[in-house]
């Protein structure tokens, strides 16, 4: 089985952090600190390794040195859902989601808004009054939510997700097993890393 992701750094400790995502499988890995898994995400959301001792690959190509068009193609076949990955703040949620589609001419309007009823639905009483909201209008749960179904709309090859609980009360955790099941339900042989940071001792 071939590893559709592959990342590595140099931690401030001096240790060495490895990273790999296997095709085809749900992966979950944890990061020793949250500046190592900011570093981490921000590599994999632009396909761009911008601090010293990192290297990333996502499905067999290394990302140094990639030319725009390359870089473009690779970042459609992987999809974040993180905290550190924001939605824009001047569009409400229903332009959030429906954006790539805009962008890239697919999916159909009705198929995106079909894919925004099934997620929203999934999570929230409401789902058409938040698609009306702007994000600052949205709740942590909510806002993830969006970004879930926006990803949903590009229908990548692997979904990253991270710190999904942050900010969560424990009644929200308990929904966060259905992003990777509502990934999966529309992706059976896609792959998926969950990213956590490491506990600290108490």
């Amino acid at each position: 089985m071939s590893d559709v992701l592959r990342y590595s750094a140099s931690l401030s400790s001096g240790a060495a952090l490895a990273l790999a995502a296997p095709q085809g499988a749900v992966t979950r890995v944890r990061v020793p600190d949250p500046q190592a898994r900011a570093r981490f995400i921000t590599a994999v959301a632009k396909a761009r390794c911008e601090g010293e001792g990192e290297a990333l690959e996502l499905f067999g190509e290394p990302v140094a040195g990639l030319r725009d068009a390359a870089r473009t193609r690779l970042l459609r076949r992987v999809g974040v859902v993180s905290p550190a990955v924001s939605l824009i703040a001047s569009l409400n949620a229903w332009e959030n989601i429906s954006l790539p589609a805009e962008y890239h001419g697919s999916p159909a309007r009705e198929r995106v808004a079909e894919l925004a009823r099934e997620v929203l639905g999934a999570f929230v009483e409401d789902p058409v009054a938040l698609l009306g909201r702007l994000p600052d209008q949205l709740a942590p749960l909510e806002r993830r939510v969006v970004c879930l179904a926006r990803l949903l709309v590009v229908g990548p090859e692997l979904a990253v997700l991270d710190g999904l609980r942050e900010g969560l009360s424990p009644e929200e955790c308990a929904c966060v097993p259905r992003f990777e099941e509502e990934y999966l339900a529309r992706h059976p042989s896609g792959s998926v890393l969950i990213v956590d940071t490491m506990e600290k001792p108490s």
